[in-house]
């Protein structure tokens, strides 16, 4: 028989393939239905996942509106921008790890989101509506084996918090979030009033060359009791070299201390009301009077002087009783 050298090395390639991988249907067949490619990462696993996401990064922001329900109703163009992040390590604990996020654009420095993560926890709070936070007990049934993420915004002011799993789902780690509401965010506040919750599921994946921050967001108008728009977030944050990250490490420096009272004066907050509700103002450019603007403000005649900690912490916990509308700090 005559064959040729190509399909001589054709046949013996197969032949090897067949005799190597025979196994593989029966033994991949095996793994999906015992669910061995999708497993949750222990709290250590977990643990160093989160700090994963520390670091440099060039950060691309995408908000893309889907479909809506509503009649006569048509998506808005998608909110895109671009900017440099230092995503900076606060706390680190087996239990607790805080992520504070730094925002470069053109070098200026804006003090970005937070992001704190607590292994089981036993409390946290919930969005109500009506820019109000209620505290909310958890039974350690609920939170077993689970990380809560809780998100506050660039004046440490609480933005949403939910729980979810870490999992390593076919080789990618990353944690997924339950359903909950929040607040219109900034970039549509001062634009939209025909909303006023967005329901939203979060999840933040590891990848090769950073990590990704998904949201899948329902936009629902309570008076109507009424969708208004499902829309998708991706935001990758992708680690740069070659880019001055100094601004962004001098302005924590000289604000690191003012900041610090923040988190602690809303920590005290919580610990000490039921609800909390904040001054809520649907902000246009002009506008100085938005809560954020105060603080940031009062940052202004802290930084990079050596006032003592009691009186930053006395003033702090003045102007943050002066915008609750709900609760007090005594």
């Amino acid at each position: 028989m005559n064959i040729k050298p190509i399909a001589l090395f054709s046949i013996i390639a197969l032949s090897g393939l067949n005799n190597t991988f025979a196994a593989t249907p029966t033994q991949t067949t095996t793994m999906i239905q015992q669910n061995q490619f999708n497993h949750a990462l222990d709290q250590q696993q977990a643990h160093d996942a989160i700090l994963k996401m520390a670091g440099e990064y060039q950060v691309n922001f995408r908000f893309e509106e889907l479909y809506s329900t509503k009649s006569g109703y048509e998506n808005k163009k998608p909110d895109l921008s671009k900017g440099y992040e230092a995503v900076i390590v606060l706390e680190n604990t087996p239990d607790k790890v805080v992520l504070q996020h730094l925002l470069m654009v053109d070098q200026h420095v804006v003090k970005h989101w937070r992001q704190d993560w607590q292994y089981q926890p036993k409390e946290m709070w919930t969005y109500i509506g009506n820019y109000q936070w209620k505290k909310v007990e958890l039974s350690s049934e609920e939170s077993k084996g689970k990380w809560l993420q809780t998100v506050w915004q660039v004046d440490d002011s609480p933005r949403y918090a939910s729980l979810g799993e870490w999992t390593n789902d076919h080789g990618i780690e990353a944690w997924t979030s339950n359903q909950t509401d929040r607040p219109l965010p900034r970039r549509e506040l001062t634009t939209r009033d025909d909303y006023d919750v967005v329901a939203g599921v979060n999840r933040q994946a590891i990848t090769a060359n950073g990590w990704v921050h998904e949201q899948d967001n329902i936009k629902y108008d309570i008076g109507s009791e009424s969708a208004i728009a499902r829309e998708i977030g991706v935001n990758t944050y992708v680690k740069v070299q070659g880019v001055d990250f100094k601004p962004a490490y001098q302005y924590w420096e000289k604000n690191k201390t003012y900041w610090s009272a923040v988190r602690q004066a809303w920590d005290s907050a919580f610990q000490q009301n039921e609800v909390l509700g904040l001054r809520f103002t649907r902000q246009k450019e002009d506008d100085k009077d938005a809560h954020y603007m105060h603080f940031f403000s009062q940052a202004k005649q802290f930084a990079g002087k050596k006032s003592t900690e009691k009186q930053v912490n006395l003033e702090v916990k003045q102007l943050l009783n002066k915008e609750l509308t709900t609760g007090q700090i005594h």
